[in-house]
């Protein structure tokens, strides 16, 4: 609040001249004074001193999750120019898989995050045609790794875009039995590894549809020739919340890539149900 000084000035008569110019001075430094503003407590910016402007820090956030992802295979492989299809499906998915360890972690500033999605796992099975009967022992790391960025956020709806690379590493043995027209039987074996990364873009999505549940998606694809000719990703699952940043997640998530290079090729689709626990602080 601002106030102006007053002064009041006694009014004398006087016939002096000297006494009248006095007079007349006071009652002007007097004006000159009333017209200074005074604030109540509070201090006149200075320019010479600006003062600083409050601004608010960009919050961090953590998260982190275990991930059981029950993997079929079907496509097919080629190791040292041996081909053969591959159909470890979802009937014997127990079986295929002999070992999987999974996690995620994701921290994030703001409306930026980074996250590392690392999966392994050891698949074996064998398939058969008319002609073949082929065995297949597979070990397998996939590990996305990307930049999110938020473009939408409130109360029900949290929508992010991300880019970044899929790592691919394979040590696959294939046994091939060959049988002829005869009867005959020739056997193939050739082992052989791999390992290449793919550019990948995506969108991820995460509806709240009540205080404790919600439903996530996930979608990417990538390789675009720069090493597999195509890997795409799909991802779907609910998930609950069973305390204070933690929740429980059932879903289905699906990875497909089409790799080639000289004698050696992956054309496969892991696809199967995953169950997860994450947690975030």
């Amino acid at each position: 609040m601002i106030f102006p000084f007053v002064f009041f000035l006694p009014l004398t008569m006087n016939t002096n001249p000297k006494s009248t110019m006095t007079t007349k001075t006071m009652a002007a430094a007097a004006m000159l004074l009333s017209a200074i503003p005074a604030t109540a407590g509070t201090t006149v910016p200075s320019l010479t001193n600006p003062q600083p402007v409050a601004t608010t820090a960009a919050a961090w956030h953590w998260r982190v999750g275990l991930d059981a992802w029950l993997q079929a295979l079907e496509g097919d492989v080629t190791v040292r120019g041996r081909n053969a299809d591959v159909d470890l499906g979802m009937n014997d998915v127990l079986d295929n898989l002999d070992f999987a360890a999974m996690g995620v972690v994701e921290v994030g500033c703001g409306r930026w995050s980074f996250l590392a999605d690392l999966n392994y796992a050891e698949l074996s099975g064998s398939t058969s045609t008319r002609l073949t009967y082929n065995t297949l022992d597979l070990s397998q790391f996939i590990g996305n790794f990307v930049v999110a960025y938020n473009v939408l956020e409130n109360e029900a709806t949290h929508l992010d875009v991300y880019a970044g690379a899929r790592v691919n590493s394979l040590d696959m043995d294939l046994n091939i039995d060959l049988h002829g027209p005869s009867g005959r039987t020739r056997d193939f074996s050739a082992s052989g590894s791999e390992t290449w990364v793919d550019p990948i873009i995506g969108v991820r999505v995460q509806q709240e549809l009540s205080n404790k549940i919600f439903f996530r998606a996930a979608g990417d694809v990538g390789g675009f020739g720069v090493s597999s000719d195509f890997t795409w990703q799909a991802l779907a699952l609910f998930g609950y919340r069973v305390c204070e940043g933690g929740a429980v997640m059932l879903g289905y998530r699906g990875i497909g890539t089409d790799y080639e290079n000289g004698d050696f090729g992956y054309n496969c689709t892991n696809h199967g149900p995953m169950l997860g626990f994450e947690y975030k602080f």
